[in-house]
């Protein structure tokens, strides 16, 4: 009969042992406290309890419409930071969208500005070494007029053609140099001297006194 009982006690039935007690009491603890049923009150109890206060039943609805009211203010006010901040948010968003694209747009802004540096800087000193090169035609001409003229007699000819042919020299040299201070001053000057630190344009061209050769 004995073994029977202990065979048909259902789990419900069964004995706690003592060492099992704190669990099932920590257990329990938290489930009620998990409860939030547990923590609220019907408008009857509320009502009961106003009764038993002696509160007449306008001042708990007024009550409880103020503190519905409070709630409410309190959730729109929630919406409405949540609303700002998403605001702020979308705006620094914006802001570092728009300094990204500024920043690009300086970037690109820049290696064009670069770019027509060297471009125009290139094309000056190609000038100048055309100039050169004129020089240079004009110095070989002349001295073939000279040699020309060495074993002639002074005439009023041959001292034209002696003056023509160093008046060239003279023009194209001045030519040069003036090509050459253009050049310098530009490549001195910011930011295009950034430009020729960078590159492989030459920092200053020498004046025609500064040659020892065309």
């Amino acid at each position: 009969m004995s073994d029977r009982r202990r065979t048909d006690t259902s789990p419900q039935d069964a004995p706690v042992s003592y060492k099992d007690v704190d669990e099932i009491i920590r257990r329990a603890t938290e489930l009620m406290q998990a409860d939030q049923s547990l923590e609220t009150l019907t408008p009857e109890e509320l009502q009961r309890i106003g009764d038993e206060l002696d509160i007449p039943a306008r001042y708990i609805d007024e009550a409880r419409a103020l503190r519905i009211e409070r709630l409410q203010q309190e959730a729109r006010s929630r919406r409405a930071m949540e609303v700002t901040r998403q605001a702020r948010r979308q705006r620094h968003l914006l802001r570092a969208r728009w300094g990204m694209a500024l920043f690009a747009g300086a970037v690109a802004l820049s290696g064009l500005v670069m770019s027509a540096i060297h471009n125009d800087l290139g094309t000056r000193a190609l000038e100048v070494a055309r100039q050169r090169a004129q020089v240079h035609n004009v110095l070989v001409r002349r001295d073939e007029v000279r040699a020309r003229f060495a074993t002639v007699t002074a005439s009023p000819e041959r001292d034209a053609e002696l003056s023509g042919a160093d008046n060239r020299v003279f023009v194209e040299q001045r030519r040069y140099d003036q090509l050459v201070a253009d050049y310098n001053a530009a490549a001195a000057s910011i930011p295009n001297r950034w430009v020729v630190e960078r590159t492989q344009l030459p920092r200053s061209l020498p004046l025609s006194t500064e040659l020892k050769s065309w």
